[in-house]
């Protein structure tokens, strides 16, 4: 069962329960103080619009049917768009009885009573435990009870023009507050995406997921998905399509649901670029969405989750050769360590938790081949953490390699602080991650040398309040000391 199947018992719940006394529902237009706002008939543009309050009863008239979703037999859930289509034109209806689904297909004109437009999955109307970040919520056409959504076909229409969505250009917007909202306009639309690349393997998605789970995150920061049809198993990665057509829906991310393969069309000439080196990804004048980095070396392998290990061209450090792998998974594949050399294509991003600039170059969702070779050793660069720190030739060792000499632990990284501690080096301070090395306080103290990565740090501990840092992850301590330094 797909995640956005589990909004039905969700929503009709929430529907059936609004309280009468919520001042929240309450709009000019109710028919008495108690009850919902009620709109009448209404234009999907209108459902769209931030404008009309979540829990209005609204009716559509004449829209067309775009899509329905059958796959692993049905949600009750279909797409309907205005007849013109394009941005704000299109919306999911969710909850409706399997036996008027049935009677519907693609091109069919419908009207909808008994509804309301409900945003669900934010702070007012959480689906369980899930509230979206920054505002965002899921636009639904639902029943203003239980069994009441009523969805009768008057004729036979034709299916609009899909609109053409440009994903390289929301890829070049410079914030993820402003790509999403380009993506927004077009949620429960008919889309015909171009400039499209494939930046991951088709993979399974969401915590318990069902054989037509999968997914293949695409360019413009989006997610292609199996809410339709069931996805190829092998779609190579790094495809150029000419376009992809399907449905935009938003589940944490937006997403582009195709409904057959035939929406699929590759042969495009219009992609980003791709980075074929670890100096490419770190270096190109405009970041590359797809890295393919054969024969490269393993330098550090994250603790306990394993979702992260970091790769550099060459067994000896260098500046720009050194990058940061995230798999989200739950661990590598066999014989994944140090030293080993592996093959990995992923998409490139520029990770940052705040709006306070300052980023981390990661290369995500990799797949991941590890060679046969005997691991080698690994040779870090000598270099200070006022050299780090230089805001010109510290960047060129993001993700590389390091050794540090005299080095005091101070404070250590533990789960109340967002595994967050504190070192320094002479007179300078910084701060270092445990995402290698998980420390106690019996390792504070003063140290030889300490080897390890030079990095962004997300502020999500209470010792490192926001914006996000540079610092340290250790991956091998030297020899120590004593408990402070000379």
């Amino acid at each position: 069962m797909r995640l956005t199947h589990l909004f039905l018992g969700l929503s009709l719940v929430a529907a059936a329960c609004r309280g009468g006394g919520d001042d929240d529902d309450v709009g000019d237009d109710a028919p008495n103080g108690d009850g919902p706002p009620v709109a009448g008939v209404v234009s999907i543009q209108e459902v769209q619009s931030d404008t009309m309050a979540s829990g209005t009863v609204i009716e559509l008239e004449g829209v067309v049917v775009t899509a329905i979703d059958a796959l692993g037999g049905g949600s009750g859930g279909f797409w309907v768009s205005e007849p013109e289509g394009g941005a704000f034109g299109g919306v999911k209806v969710f909850g409706a009885s399997l036996d008027q689904v049935a009677l519907l297909a693609p091109g069919d004109l419908v009207n909808i009573t008994g509804a309301i437009k409900h945003e669900a999955c934010n702070e007012a109307a959480p689906c369980g435990t899930i509230v979206f970040d920054d505002g965002a919520s899921i636009t639904e056409v639902i029943g203003e009870t239980q069994g009441s959504l009523v969805v009768t076909k008057t004729g036979t229409g034709t299916l609009p023009t899909p609109t053409v969505v440009d994903a390289k250009a929301i890829a070049a917007l410079p914030d993820k507050l402003s790509r999403d909202a380009e993506w927004e306009k077009y949620e429960g639309v008919l889309i015909k995406v171009t400039n499209a690349r494939q930046l991951s393997p088709v993979v399974t998605f969401g915590s318990n997921p069902g054989k037509d789970d999968t997914e293949f995150r695409l360019t413009g920061f989006a997610r292609v998905q199996s809410a339709l049809f069931q996805l190829p198993d092998q779609l190579p990665v790094g495809t150029c399509y000419e376009s992809i057509t399907g449905i935009t829906d938003f589940f944490f991310n937006y997403i582009v649901a195709p409904r057959s393969e035939a929406d699929l069309v590759e042969g495009g000439t219009g992609c980003n670029p791709l980075a074929e080196s670890i100096n490419a990804v770190q270096t190109a004048p405009a970041l590359p969405e797809l890295a393919i980095l054969t024969d490269v070396f393993v330098t550090g392998v994250g603790f306990d989750n394993k979702r992260s290990f970091w790769v550099s061209t060459s067994l000896t450090a260098a500046p720009n050769e050194g990058v940061q792998i995230f798999t989200n998974q739950a661990a590598h594949p066999a014989g994944l360590a140090v030293g080993k050399k592996v093959t990995v294509i992923g998409a490139v991003t520029e990770f940052n938790d705040d709006a306070n600039g300052g980023a981390l170059t990661e290369i995500v969702s990799p797949s991941i081949t590890v060679n046969a070779d005997a691991a080698g050793t690994v040779v870090p660069a000598a270099r200070t953490v006022a050299q780090l720190m230089d805001s010109t030739a510290g960047p060129t060792f993001e993700s590389v390699a390091v050794v540090l000499t005299n080095v005091e632990f101070t404070a250590n990284g533990n789960i109340g602080n967002g595994f967050i501690g504190a070192a320094k080096q002479g007179a300078t301070t910084f701060q270092f991650s445990t995402d290698i090395l998980h420390t106690a306080v019996g390792d504070l103290g003063c140290y030889a040398t300490v080897t390890g990565f030079w990095t962004q740090l997300q502020a999500t501990g209470t010792a490192m309040p926001k914006p996000n840092a540079m610092g340290f992850i250790p991956s091998a301590f030297g020899t120590k000391t004593g408990a402070t330094c000379p």
